[in-house]
C-alpha cells in the first residue's frame, strides 16, 4: 500500500472523498453524514497537525502532504465543518502552520494568498468570536480554547502587519515580481476583516504604507469597506491611519468634509464651543497641515457649498473655525515640513495671503487698525485691476473667499468700526459690506451683491443675513462692554453699521 507522508492512500482517499462529496452540506443527508465522522474528522485533523509541526518549511509541508491544499480547502468550505469548533481550530493550525513567514518562492507566495483568501472566508463566514489574550508567535502552539479563529487572526494580522511595514520598493524591479504586490495583497485580504479589532494594527500599516509604485495602490474594495465601516460607527481609525486614509481615497475625504459641514448645519446658530469642538474632532484641519492635497479638497467643498448655499452663515462659521484650526496646526510642523501658504492658496493673489491669513492674536492691537486698512486696500485693488472678465471674476471670487477664511478679521473690522474715528469708517464699511454681500457669479463680474436691489433676495435669505449682521455686532457689544463703561455713542454708531449692512446702498 503506498504512502502520502505516515498516512496510508486509503485513509487520505477516504478523507478527499469525504471532502467532496459533502460539498457545501445543503442537503440533510449530508450533514448527518458529517455529523457521524466528525469525531474521526477531528482525530485524523489532529494526527495531520502533528506531523504538520514536525515539517521544516511550508514547503517541505506541502511536498510531504501533497494532499493537504486540497483537503484543508474543501473542509473550510464546508459550512457544517467550519462550523464545528473543534474541526475549525484544528484546519487553522494547519493552515497557519503551513504560512510562510518569509516566502522563499512562488509556490509558497501563491499559498500564502490561497490561505489569506481561506482566513477572509472564515472570517466573515464562520464568525469571528471575541479576540481576548495576546497573539501568539508562529512556530508555537495555540493556547487551549474553545474556538482558535480569534488566535489565528491575530497571528496572521501580526505577520501580514510585518510584512506590510517591512517591503519598500526597490524602484526597479521585474515585471514579475515588487514587494508592493504584498502590500495590494494584504489590503485585498483585509477587505473582510476592516471591522474585526484585531485587524486594527494591519489597516493602520495599510494605510500609512508609502505608495513608492502603482503596484502599492491599495484595493478599492478595502477602502470601500473601510468607508462603509467609519459610516455605520463599526470602526474607528487613529488619527495617523484616517489620514493615511484620506490620502488614498478621495470619496473618503469628501465624505468627511459634507460630514463636518453637515453636523455644523444641523444647528444654525451652534455656540462657539461645540463648533470649535466638531472642526477639532473631525482631523481635518491637522490632516491638511500635513498633507497639502487634503486641505484643496476640503477648501473645494467649502467653496461649491459656499455658493450653493449663497454665503450661508451658518456655513462661513465653520469654514472661519475651520481655518483657524488649520493655522494652528500648520504652525506646530516642523519649519522643514511646513509648506508655503501659496502652496493651499494658489488662486489668491499673494498680497492678500500673508495679511489676511495672520491671526489677529499675532498682531499688535494698536495695529489692527492700520492693518486692517491694509487689507480693505488690498481687496479692492483686486477688483479694480483691468484684467480679462473671467479673470477678473475668479479674483474678486477668491478674495471675498479668503476674506470668509479669515472672519476672525471681520469681527476684529465690526468692532474697530464702531470704536474707532471717521477716517476708517469708509474702508471698514467696505470690507463688511464685501463680506456680507459677496461676488454675484451670475451678474456682471465688476459688480457686488451691495450693486443688487434687496428685492433680488429671497425673503429667507435676507432675514439670515439679517440675524448674522446681529449677532455679529451683538458679539462686538458684549466684548466692549467687558472692557468700559456704555457708552451712547457706540450704541448709537452699532445700530447705524447695522442698518448700513442689512440693507446695502448701490455702490
Amino acid at each position: 500500500m503506498t504512502q502520502s507522508g505516515p498516512f496510508s492512500e486509503r485513509v487520505v482517499e477516504f478523507w478527499l472523498g469525504k471532502a467532496v462529496d459533502w460539498g457545501q452540506a445543503t442537503s440533510s443527508v449530508t450533514r448527518a453524514d458529517i455529523r457521524a465522522h466528525l469525531p474521526k474528522l477531528r482525530t485524523f485533523l489532529q494526527q495531520l497537525l502533528q506531523e504538520l509541526q514536525l515539517t521544516r518549511s511550508s514547503t517541505e509541508a506541502m511536498r510531504s502532504f501533497p494532499f493537504l491544499g486540497q483537503l484543508v480547502g474543501r473542509l473550510c468550505w464546508n459550512r457544517s465543518v467550519s462550523a464545528d469548533g473543534e474541526s475549525v481550530d484544528r484546519l487553522l493550525q494547519c493552515l497557519w502552520r503551513l504560512y510562510s513567514r518569509e516566502p522563499q518562492n512562488a509556490v509558497e507566495r501563491r499559498a500564502n494568498q490561497w490561505i489569506r483568501n481561506l482566513l477572509s472566508h472564515l472570517s466573515v463566514e464562520g464568525g469571528r468570536g471575541s479576540a481576548g489574550g495576546g497573539a501568539g508567535c508562529p512556530g508555537q502552539a495555540p493556547h487551549a480554547r474553545a474556538d482558535q479563529r480569534p488566535l489565528f487572526l491575530s497571528n496572521m494580522v501580526a505577520l501580514l502587519e510585518r510584512e506590510v511595514r517591512g517591503s519598500s520598493c526597490p524602484g526597479v524591479h521585474t515585471a514579475e515580481r515588487c514587494p508592493c504586490d504584498d502590500v495590494r495583497g494584504a489590503s485585498v485580504t483585509c477587505t473582510t476583516l476592516v471591522t474585526c479589532p484585531e485587524a486594527g494594527p494591519l489597516i493602520g500599516a495599510l494605510l500609512q504604507h508609502p505608495t513608492a509604485c502603482d503596484r502599492a495602490t491599495l484595493s478599492e474594495g478595502f477602502l470601500c469597506a473601510l468607508n462603509t465601516a467609519l459610516l455605520g460607527k463599526q470602526l474607528v481609525l487613529e488619527e495617523q491611519a484616517l489620514m493615511g486614509l484620506w490620502r488614498h481615497s478621495l470619496p473618503s475625504l469628501e465624505g468627511a468634509a459634507l460630514h463636518l459641514v453637515e453636523s455644523a448645519l444641523w444647528n444654525p446658530s451652534p455656540s462657539l464651543q461645540v463648533l470649535e469642538q466638531q472642526v477639532s474632532d473631525s482631523v481635518l484641519p491637522k490632516a491638511s497641515a500635513h498633507h497639502h492635497p487634503v486641505f484643496l479638497v476640503v477648501n473645494d467643498v467649502f467653496r461649491v457649498l459656499l455658493v450653493e448655499t449663497q454665503g450661508s452663515p451658518a456655513l462661513r462659521a465653520l469654514v472661519q473655525t475651520f481655518t483657524r484650526h488649520f493655522l494652528l496646526s500648520l504652525r506646530l510642523l516642523h519649519p522643514q515640513e511646513r509648506l508655503s501658504l501659496k502652496v493651499f492658496f494658489p488662486h489668491v493673489p499673494a498680497s492678500l495671503l500673508t495679511p489676511l491669513l495672520q491671526l489677529p492674536p499675532d498682531v499688535p492691537e494698536e495695529a489692527w487698525p492700520e492693518h486692517l486698512l491694509l487689507i480693505s486696500g488690498s481687496l479692492q485693488k483686486v477688483g479694480e485691476e483691468e484684467e480679462e472678465a473671467s479673470r477678473r471674476r475668479c479674483g474678486l471670487f477668491e478674495s471675498w473667499f479668503l476674506l470668509v477664511q479669515a472672519g476672525f478679521w471681520v469681527d476684529v473690522a465690526a468692532q474697530l468700526l464702531v470704536t474707532s474715528g471717521p477716517e476708517t469708517t469708509p474702508p471698514l464699511l467696505w470690507l463688511l459690506t464685501f463680506y456680507y454681500h459677496p461676488v454675484h457669479l451670475e451678474e456682471h463680474p465688476a459688480h457686488t451683491l451691495v450693486a443688487v436691489q434687496p428685492g433680488r433676495y429671497r425673503e429667507a435669505e435676507a432675514m439670515e443675513m439679517t440675524s448674522a449682521v446681529t449677532v455679529l455686532l451683538s458679539r462686538v457689544e458684549r466684548g466692549l462692554s467687558r472692557r468700559a463703561q456704555p457708552n451712547p455713542r457706540v450704541q448709537s454708531r452699532l445700530r447705524t453699521v447695522q442698518e448700513a449692512l442689512v440693507l446695502p446702498r448701490t455702490a
